[in-house]
């Protein structure tokens, strides 16, 4: 009986603290209740979410929007309109695009929009011939897409220095910034796998549509370039004074012969960066960055040279956009082994600056603003409720569901969101956009009149554990000429991760400021959320 009531105790004991562990976490989500803060969470892995408690910080750099027409969404027509068959599968692969975030290496970019449509519907018809069946396209219109701008396409990195040579170990460590994953890309051919199952396969180089640009300062004297800052990325390249091609001529360029700090590398690396529909070419080298007030030394970085269109494109990118360059602010895990992003330095030289950095962006185009090592509490309201990061790869975040409406979309599966300033629009599977279509279809409205013909659609709902964050008609839709249109994407990411659901800038952060913050010791990595401050 001893030994009975023994294992009844421990039994007991063991469920009540089970018990505890889970009204621990779960009493902060109850309604009316407000989380703990994120210093009172001593278990992130059993806490779905906490409150930010972190520094208010004064350091900001005002962005930018970088994108030939802010209104423009001609390509999320295109693409929505590729769809309306529901035989078109695009898709993304983890880890092969830009800097190692979502891409392909051979593939199409969102301003391939009108070619790959126009393939796509040769190829139905096609179809339609051989089983006797004609497929109507006269309503086909292809014009060119009048978004240029789309983001970095692929690396290539290239060292005619000898792998296995111990004599320039210095050099080597000031290098292994610069990317050596990538391949370098020349077809523009139109790329579509066709399944036995008559479904269009059709791969996607990067989701990069538009991108933010702020004030870096390198060299000494400082001098002045607008480089774009990406979530999704973690190079660091500038262009320089030895770029004459004239789109390099028109933006301002970074001159390393008035630079007493700058040093080119010993082991003779090459940079090649390819676009969707131009490359660009350079050498590497290390500089003093400045970033607001804070100063980082000996930062490895790209230098680029030369930029070129496609051989086999009529339009060369690099004319309809002022590019400077890039600063990646992504984990180093994109990266192969060894390498140090330019935030991490920046961290590990300024001792007093905290882990963090947070994105507003606004609805009007010149008061988006990064702010660097804490938030602002200019740019949002209520409270920041922060999401640990589930793995130190992606800024990305476990999922529980999506409601369009009271109807449930995801997730049935173990899913993730993943937060990027350098997409525009949100992104769901090819398995749940059908639906997604027909909840919230495109309709005709204005400028005028898309609050009143959106007021009877439903509101789009994702759940984070207890924590609900919901978007409005007139924030999930976009206005493109005289239409109201989804701004949502259909994107594939096959893996053994299961589903991923990206939130761009457009549909997502311009309505939720939102805050990045590197683990430390024992506490991961956290994304924040919180309503932007109406003004």
């Amino acid at each position: 009986m001893k030994g009975t009531t023994r294992l009844y105790i421990i039994y007991l004991i063991l469920c009540l603290l089970f018990i505890f562990n889970k009204s621990y976490c779960k009493i902060v989500y109850k309604s009316g209740e407000k989380p703990v803060r994120c210093s009172e969470c001593k278990k992130f892995n059993k806490c779905d979410t906490c409150l930010y408690d972190g520094n208010i910080s004064t350091s900001a750099i005002h962005l930018r929007l970088e994108k030939k027409s802010e209104t423009d969404h001609n390509n999320l027509k295109k693409h929505h309109e590729s769809l309306k068959h529901g035989d078109v599968k695009y898709y993304v692969n983890r880890g092969e695009g830009v800097s190692g975030s979502f891409g392909n290496s051979t593939g199409h970019t969102l301003n391939d929009m009108d070619h790959v449509y126009l393939e796509i519907n040769k190829k139905r018809s096609i179809q339609a011939l051989m089983g006797g069946q004609f497929l109507d396209i006269s309503d086909l219109k292809i014009t060119t897409s009048a978004d240029y701008f789309s983001g970095i396409q692929k690396h290539e990195y290239d060292s005619s220095s000898d792998d296995d040579d111990d004599d320039d170990d210095d050099d080597m460590s000031e290098n292994e910034n610069i990317e050596k994953n990538f391949i370098n890309l020349n077809s523009k051919n139109i790329t579509i796998n066709h399944t036995e199952d008559n479904v269009f396969l059709i791969p996607l180089q990067h989701l990069r549509d538009s991108q933010f640009v702020g004030k870096l300062e390198l060299g000494t004297p400082p001098q002045e370039l607008h480089p774009i800052f990406d979530t999704g990325s973690t190079n660091l390249w500038m262009v320089t004074t030895a770029c004459k091609e004239d789109s390099c001529k028109k933006v301002n360029r970074y001159d390393p012969k008035k630079s007493s700090s700058f040093l080119q590398s010993k082991t003779g690396d090459k940079l090649h960066i390819v676009f969707g529909s131009g490359t660009i070419t350079g050498t590497i080298g290390t500089e003093t960055f400045r970033l607001g007030k804070h100063v980082v030394k000996n930062q490895t970085f790209g230098l680029v040279e030369s930029e070129s269109k496609d051989s086999l494109s009529s339009e060369n990118i690099f004319d309809y956009i002022d590019f400077e360059g890039i600063v990646g602010l992504g984990f180093a895990q994109m990266l192969s082994t060894g390498k140090t992003t330019f935030f991490d330095n920046l961290l590990e030289q300024n001792k007093n600056l905290l882990p963090q950095f947070s994105f507003y962006i606004s609805p009007e185009n010149n008061k988006s603003t990064l702010v660097i090592g804490g938030i602002s509490n200019a740019f949002y309201e209520g409270d920041i409720y922060m999401l640990p990061v589930t793995k130190e790869y992606y800024w990305e975040v476990s999922l529980d569901a999506i409601y369009i409406g009271d109807k449930k979309i995801c997730c049935d599966t173990p899913s993730y969101v993943i937060f990027d300033s350098g997409t525009s629009y949100n992104t769901v599977p090819s398995s749940q956009m059908s639906t997604l279509l027909q909840l919230i279809p495109q309709t005709s409205c204005s400028n005028n009149n898309y609050r009143d013909v959106l007021k009877d659609y439903p509101f789009i709902k994702y759940v984070f554990g207890d924590l609900t964050i919901e978007l409005s008609p007139a924030e999930y839709m976009v206005l493109n000429d005289s239409l109201c249109i989804p701004g949502y994407m259909q994107i594939d990411v096959p893996s053994e991760h299961n589903n991923a659901y990206l939130l761009g800038t457009v549909t997502f952060m311009r309505h939720y400021f939102t805050v990045f913050v590197k683990g430390t010791g024992d506490k991961p990595s956290m994304v924040g959320i919180a309503r932007v401050k109406k003004v």
